[in-house]
């Protein structure tokens, strides 16, 4: 869409200059921060982001991509649910506790019997002291059976009593065993004691029963951290664009966990998340760097050109931020194609596929480190970067539209094929792939429309010419060329049939074609200030320079070039036409004058200033440049010198082009010497079918004979001598003294 001349220099590499690369820096770590802060900034408040525990969701929030995390929240809870589920580990019974209880038994014996037999006690006051024992509590039916047994049955009782005893406490009870225990002891009684006797007994029995296997807290711990560590992670997965909580749920922990891994859930960003964008980004923009100063330095001659990739960029970042994050369909419609075809139509087709990687990369990152998109945007931009390659036109941009939405959808169906169980497809798995589809095709529309409206804002606002610039300056309506024709028609016609030469040669070297044309078409517009001053201009024979000196008769030709580039000015013509105007002659001298200044000194150069003699320059900068100045020179010659043959006509281009090869006129333009002769023969060409000899007809020669000269056309008024015409190149093409007419 864009045209650009070649830059690379000839016979040497692009000297690297410390203003560029320091622009270069500076517009890296702006983008570098800009960037950072655009993908990490919440500018917008996210209602999904804002989500607490025990808030209802006020909508469906799906995964942006499949995913598999380890949930802590699960894993914690499995991991306690498996040390409860570890039995109490116990010591062994301890002997000790049985000897204990026996002499407790023994104590409450002897004191129950010391009441018993107590005279000084009334009955009530025995039945107040037998409830008050201490470690056995019995109750008044208890106590009251205890002094009722005569002294036969309670010494039988006691016997009774230490052998229950003796033989529960040799097996292990627990502590949760205790009550299962105690509720058997009444079978261990024996069946020939009465009933109240038993019933003394069992009071005293149960509670003098007492564990005798305790819990052993370290190994019990030991056993619970050892199922901990063996209870395995609770692996939580979400295929993409899975619910993962639906609107009017209350939102737990499991919930916020779920967002927070998914990336859905980051209300604050931390340092280190600052940190790992600024680092990505710094890792792609030194890529994207390199690849520019090894490659396409020429782009950092031009803030302009360095302005629109850093701006265009960091607007595309912006539309992946917006766009990209919690979003189930919008990520496929990102226009990124227009991106790849406004820098590869402006500045290169292979930067284009360099950036557009890189926008690829970071909208995966954003994504969530989404392969698909990745390779959503790299294989796009790469197949319209090559669309776009040399091509000038804008239905070029609309067809590359065309084969980014086919790329699109196709890139979405090969993921979902490896992604879908065919046996499980539903319904609303084919919509979603068809919307998917449909933005993607939306995408790659967009994406053209984008461009177009691009590229006209930024031929408008910046020296970064576009084709559609070049269309438009190329139309004979333009004020300029309207006005060249009117004042200066010889050289109008020149200039035609110079861009032909030009579109030619740039067709078979592979420069643009279309900028040596328009170039072609305004390389002389300086002219018109003093038209009659150059031969195309002039009725032959008649010399306006025969009275200059030469010094001045060089101004006037040199001037040609100043005055075109004071018109470019003044019309807005953009930066690169204007190098046509300015390195068309590059730093050449205008010979004949030179050596007829030489000759007037009598060949002493000390006498003669060249500078005076010699264009401004700069020498050709780009290919289409060195084009259009052997274009020029190669047609005012042949012009000149009107060759017969078609030997002449080579020998004349092989002159032009070795003259200024010697002179230095192409050490800068990037031309091999392959290219020169394609240049050569591309000339020869179209100069033969413009020089040949056309047939005379009977008629004709006639005609011609009965012609008589007739009174010469009247000149300017302010034109009063007889002068020399030469050639705009400083030759001279024909000489002769003519009275010119008075007032």
């Amino acid at each position: 869409m864009s045209v650009q001349p070649a830059t690379v220099p000839f016979g040497k590499k692009a000297a690297f200059k410390t203003r560029e690369i320091i622009k270069l820096i500076i517009f890296a770590v702006l983008f570098v921060v800009s960037g950072t802060l655009i993908m990490e900034v919440e500018f917008l408040s996210n209602q999904v982001a804002q989500l607490q525990v025990n808030q209802i969701s006020p909508q469906d929030v799906a995964a942006p991509s499949s995913i598999s995390y380890e949930s802590q929240i699960s894993t914690e809870r499995a991991r306690e649910q498996a040390a409860r589920l570890v039995s109490s580990v116990y010591s062994r019974p301890d002997p000790n506790v049985a000897r204990e209880q026996q002499v407790v038994a023994s104590q409450v014996f002897a004191y129950l019997d010391a009441v018993r037999v107590d005279p000084h006690l009334a009955v009530a006051q025995k039945l107040d002291f037998i409830q008050a024992i201490n470690p056995v509590s019995f109750t008044l039916e208890e106590a009251a059976a205890i002094l009722n047994l005569d002294e036969a049955l309670w010494a039988d009782a006691k016997q009774e009593v230490d052998a229950i005893l003796n033989e529960v406490m040799r097996s292990e009870i627990k502590e949760t065993d205790l009550p299962g225990v105690r509720f058997r002891l009444g079978l261990r009684v024996s069946p020939d004691v009465p009933d109240q006797e038993a019933q003394v007994i069992l009071s005293i029995v149960e509670e003098l029963t007492r564990p005798n296997s305790f819990i052993d807290e370290a190994r019990t711990e030991e056993k619970r951290q050892e199922a901990r560590i063996a209870a395995p992670p609770a692996i939580v997965s979400f295929e993409k664009n899975e619910v993962v909580i639906r609107a009017g749920e209350r939102i737990d922990e499991l919930d916020i966990e779920a967002l927070a891994q998914l990336g859905l859930h980051e209300s604050t960003t931390s340092w280190q998340n600052y940190l790992s964008t600024f680092l990505w980004l710094s890792l792609l923009v030194f890529c994207t760097s390199l690849y520019l100063v090894r490659y396409n330095y020429h782009i950092l001659k031009s803030t302009h050109k360095v302005g629109v990739l850093f701006v265009i960029s960091l607007i595309f970042v912006l539309v992946i931020r917006v766009m990209v994050p919690n979003q189930e369909l919008l990520p496929y419609a990102v226009p990124i194609a227009a991106l790849t075809m406004i820098i590869a139509g402006t500045l290169d087709p292979q930067l284009a596929m360099i950036v557009t990687l890189m926008m690829g990369l970071i909208q995966g990152y954003i994504a969530g480190n989404v392969f698909e998109f990745t390779v959503y945007v790299s294989i796009t931009g790469l197949i319209v970067s090559l669309s776009v390659k040399q091509m000038a036109q804008v239905n070029t941009i609309l067809w590359a539209g065309l084969y980014a939405a086919i790329s699109n959808v196709f890139i979405i169906l090969l993921f979902r094929v490896f992604e879908f169980d065919f046996s499980l497809i539903s319904t609303n798995t084919l919509l979603t792939v068809l919307a998917q589809a449909g933005n993607g095709i939306l995408s790659g529309v967009v994406s053209a429309g984008l461009a177009v409206i691009a590229f006209l804002i930024i031929g408008n606002w910046t020296d970064v010419i576009t084709h559609i610039q070049l269309i438009e300056l190329s139309r004979p309506t333009q004020p300029l060329l309207e006005e060249l024709l009117r004042r200066a028609p010889g050289t109008y016609h020149h200039s035609l049939l110079v861009s032909n030469l030009a579109e030619q040669a740039a067709t078979r070297i592979g420069a643009n074609v279309v900028l040596c044309r328009v170039g072609a078409y305004y390389h002389d517009v300086g002219k018109m200030i003093r038209p009659y001053f150059f031969t195309e201009n002039q009725t032959p024979g008649v010399s306006l320079h025969d009275n200059l000196d030469p010094e001045t008769s060089a101004q006037i030709l040199i001037s040609h070039v100043t005055d075109g580039l004071a018109l470019a000015k003044k019309h807005n013509l953009p930066p690169v036409l204007r190098s046509f105007i300015a390195e068309h002659h590059g730093k050449e001298v205008t010979g004949y004058f030179y050596h007829k200044a030489l000759e007037e000194a009598g060949g002493d150069e000390t006498q003669v200033d060249k500078t005076r003699y010699t264009y401004p320059g700069p020498t050709p900068q780009s290919k289409e440049t060195a084009i259009l100045m052997l274009a020029d020179a190669s047609e005012a010659t042949v012009r000149s010198v009107q060759p017969g043959s078609a030997e002449e006509i080579d020998k004349i281009v092989r002159k032009t082009i070795s003259d200024r090869m010697k002179s230095g006129q192409f050490d800068e333009c990037g031309l091999t010497m392959g290219d020169f002769e394609q240049i050569r023969i591309a000339f020869n060409d179209v100069l033969q079918g413009v020089t040949h000899q056309r047939i005379r007809y009977p008629d004709q020669i006639r005609e011609e004979a009965k012609l008589e000269t007739g009174p010469l056309p009247a000149l300017p008024l302010a034109v009063q001598r007889t002068q020399i015409a030469p050639s705009d190149s400083g030759d001279v093409a024909t000489r002769s003294r003519i009275p010119l007419p008075r007032d």
